[in-house]
């Protein structure tokens, strides 16, 4: 009696690792995926931060050229 309870309990923490091995591969791909992801994320940002840097650089040229045709044209502000 004794063996075959042995025998149960063995056969469930088999069974058991099984699963958390199963579990530790997933969340490792997991993780990847996610990294992966971040890395796509913090990409598209500093892509979206320079072209608003650019952006203002743009609009602060522009707004300089009114100045100086307002100038020129006797425009107060």
């Amino acid at each position: 009696m004794a063996e075959n309870v042995d025998s149960l309990v063995l056969e469930q923490l088999r069974l058991i690792r099984e699963d958390l091995g199963a579990l530790k591969t997933g969340m490792a791909a997991f993780k990847d995926e996610v990294h992966g992801e971040f890395g796509d994320v913090k990409a598209e940002l500093l892509g979206q931060r320079t072209m608003i840097f650019s952006l203002a650089t743009t609009i602060g040229h522009i707004d300089r050229r009114v100045e100086h045709i307002e100038e020129k044209l006797g425009i107060e502000q």
